[in-house]
């Protein structure tokens, strides 16, 4: 198969035959979905990129179940740019009424000869021509993780934890995601297109709002900011106060200091700390939109785990803070549905990694809470070792005996309808 940078380059390459070569380089490095998508050409727009994108990750989100059927129509594995064709194509019968299945099969077959040999083209007009019944023969009661295209190991997992929901859940988390948008000042003029929501100020966005017209001028002028409701419940729980110091750990790319900030009313300091790289550059251009006479807002560049009093004293800042907030690195489990290639790069031995690497920054976090003051720690996971045991755990040693919890709110997705996560507030006494 041709490079992806060779084909994308051309204007005749299709939004189906990029969705195939994401995939073939999903299946054949190390990239992540989104990594991908981010590196189309600037030029690849409109109608192509949104099918490329809607095809790509529609393969690897029922790839499980894809290839599921597949098994039992081949006799070994396909190679990487064959079997690239025939997710894409999986998808798109899931996704069709089977009137349209002919003519899904015969534009797969036809768009294939620019990508594969003679013989393979055979050979996939062989196979897909079966697919459609080895796909349908694959049910939730007897094979719920190839039905729901989930690995195994995860859905036993969360048969144990969520024994009455784990099908919603793994039903929710094959979804298309809603985008949000989450809108500060409500006496600005909505764009036509946003739909209200369940959650105050998250609005809906439709196909008919125009990113052009309708988003940036807001998004630039700092009245709002896309993410899920989901992400309201940990600065809801900090109540950060006008005046008051605040210390974002972990704080890149910004959303949950905007929230933080406009609590505030714009009046205090925000202190956000996060590991030097890429993501770096966004929290600077998201925290240079809030900054005012009246707010301050700074960036240290650090490894939480390795941060100190002497680190804020050479940047002459506060050691100790009214509000910290920690939103740590966890598994993603609660965004599945927006991050569908989680599921796929996810191991057990990855949330007990999670938990043990979050027990040790919720310890430094708390170093720099001062008496009185209050701290958050969350996560986008819906797992209990990332959540509560990962605050019971604190709370039972020698530092997290200065502590007390307060509250936490826990979002699983098949009850809330958004993404899933976990917010516990903890008092220093």
């Amino acid at each position: 198969m041709r490079s992806i940078k060779f084909s994308l380059s051309r204007k005749s390459t299709s939004g189906w035959e990029a969705a195939v070569l994401l995939t073939e380089a999903y299946l054949t490095g190390d990239q992540k979905a989104d990594q991908l998508l981010d590196g189309l050409p600037e030029d690849f727009i409109g109608d192509r990129r949104a099918a490329c994108q809607s095809l790509f990750l529609g393969a690897l989100r029922h790839g499980h179940r894809s290839r599921a059927a597949l098994k039992g129509l081949m006799r070994k594995k396909a190679k990487p740019g064959v079997e690239a064709i025939l997710l894409v194509t999986g998808y798109e019968l899931l996704d069709a009424e089977s009137e349209r299945y002919p003519k899904i099969i015969h534009h797969a077959v036809e768009c294939s000869k620019a990508l594969v040999n003679r013989f393979e083209q055979g050979f996939l007009n062989a196979v897909l021509r079966k697919l459609p019944d080895a796909l349908g023969q694959i049910v939730p009661g007897t094979a719920p993780a190839a039905y729901f295209s989930h690995p195994d190991w995860l859905v036993a997992r969360w048969q144990k934890e969520f024994p009455g929901s784990y099908t919603r859940l793994l039903e929710w988390n094959q979804g298309i995601p809603t985008t949000y948008l989450k809108i500060y000042d409500p006496k600005i003029e909505r764009p036509a297109g946003l739909e209200a929501t369940d959650w105050p100020q998250f609005y809906k966005i439709s196909g008919h709002v125009s990113w052009k017209d309708d988003l940036l001028p807001l998004l630039n002028q700092g009245n709002a900011y896309i993410k899920d409701p989901s992400t309201r419940l940990a600065p809801g729980l900090l109540a950060p106060q006008p005046g008051e110091s605040v210390l974002d750990l972990c704080a890149a790319p910004g959303g949950k200091a905007y929230d933080m900030a406009h609590a505030m009313e714009g009046r205090g300091q925000i202190i956000a700390v996060d590991l030097p790289g890429k993501r770096i550059g966004r929290l600077q251009q998201n925290l240079d939109s809030l900054q005012s006479p009246d707010l301050i807002c700074r960036i240290i560049e650090s490894d939480l785990l390795e941060l100190s009093a002497d680190t804020f004293e050479a940047h002459k800042l506060p050691t100790a803070y009214d509000a910290v907030m920690l939103d740590a690195p966890c598994s993603n489990t609660g965004v599945v549905q927006r991050r569908t290639d989680v599921k796929w790069r996810l191991q057990a031995k990855d949330i007990e990694a999670c938990a043990q690497l979050q027990l040790q920054l919720l310890h430094s976090a708390a170093r720099f809470v001062r008496p009185g003051g209050r701290l958050v720690y969350s996560t986008c996971s819906i797992e209990e070792a990332e959540n509560r045991a990962v605050v019971d755990a604190f709370l039972a040693s020698k530092s997290g005996s200065k502590f007390r919890l307060e509250a936490s709110e826990i979002s699983y997705p098949w009850e809330t309808g958004h993404d899933g996560a976990g917010a516990f507030l903890l008092q220093r006494t």
